[in-house]
Formats: structure tokens, sequence, C-alpha cells
């Protein structure tokens, strides 16, 4: 059985007081946008204090955020909805990752293990190295720039979305990209 992630205090030397490196204050003006298609969505049922959360149809991507909803996507997989859209549903996720490309900024954000997802699945007839090669192929050729993640811990890929959406915002607010 694998050991679950356990979040490591640091001490601020100036402060001495135990500071959580996942602590973080949200703008007001801050609107989380999942898509409304999205079955299982993150930060539901708990999101964070002072996070406002909608849901809608996004043109791309399972989340984005307000204002910025056409520059930043996350689209996310499980293992076995990977498989489906690398092999029977790979037209229809070829034309996802189409319109994802004009983003800015694009993720693939997939819940598990890298070695998790590249063995062999009783659900699906792909075998690992057609999975590998589809991922460097999205990676190189079809949507270069897309960053692929894998976590297969929710609560540590909600806090790297959010991490991401929300210094997005604050350097485009500040022209910094």
């Amino acid at each position: 059985m694998r050991k679950k992630f356990k979040p490591i205090y640091s001490r601020n030397p100036k402060l001495g007081a135990p500071v959580k490196p996942w602590e973080f204050s949200i703008p007001s003006d801050f609107v989380l946008l999942i898509d409304t298609r999205e079955q299982s969505p993150l930060f539901v049922p708990k999101p964070p204090k002072d996070l406002l959360i909608k849901r809608t149809t996004l043109p791309s991507g399972d989340y984005s955020c307000l204002n910025w909803e056409s520059s930043i996507a996350f689209e996310r997989k499980t293992i076995e909805d990977l498989c489906g859209c690398l092999g029977k549903d790979r037209d229809r996720f070829r034309r996802e990752l189409d319109r994802l490309c004009a983003y800015e900024r694009k993720y693939l954000i997939i819940e598990a293990y890298e070695h998790d997802l590249l063995r062999y699945h009783e659900f699906s007839q792909m075998e690992p190295n057609a999975i590998r090669g589809s991922l460097v192929a999205i990676e190189l050729k079809y949507c270069p720039g897309i960053i692929v993640h894998y976590e297969p811990d929710r609560a540590q890929l909600e806090r790297w979305v959010l991490d991401r959406l929300l210094y997005f915002t604050k350097f485009k607010r500040e022209g910094n990209i």
C-alpha cells in the first residue's frame, strides 16, 4: 500500500510560527470556472475558503478563470478517460486539443502517477507504449507548449491548478506575461 502524502510544515525564521506551504489568499474578484460537462469536478464539494466557483460551458478545457477563459485552460483526465480519448474517441480528443492549442497556457492533468498510467489496464486495449507515444506526440506535435502533469491526489491537484490560475491572473494584471 502506498503511503499518503503528509504535509510538511516549515518555520518562518522571522516569526518562528509554523507555516503551511499551501496557504494562500484569493483575490475577491477571482472566480474559478468549471465546465458544466465535468462530471466529478475538483474543488467540489469543499472549496478553499473565499474561492468563488462558477459552473459554465467553457470553450475548451475543464477549468479556467473569469476574464481569462480564452487564455488558460486545464483539461483533466482519469486513466480510463485518457485511454478512451487516445483510443476510440481519438478524433474528438484531437479536436479538443486543436482548440486548446490556441491558448496561451494549456495543461493536460492526469489523475494518476505516470507509472500507473503506463501499464496494462483491463478496461483498455491500448499498449503502454502506445499511450506513451500518444502523450509525447500531443506535447511535441499536436499541441506544442501543453504541459502534461500527473497527480493522483485530488487535494494536491486542486492546489496545483489553483496556484497556476492565481499566479497567471496576477502576472496578467501586472503585465508580467
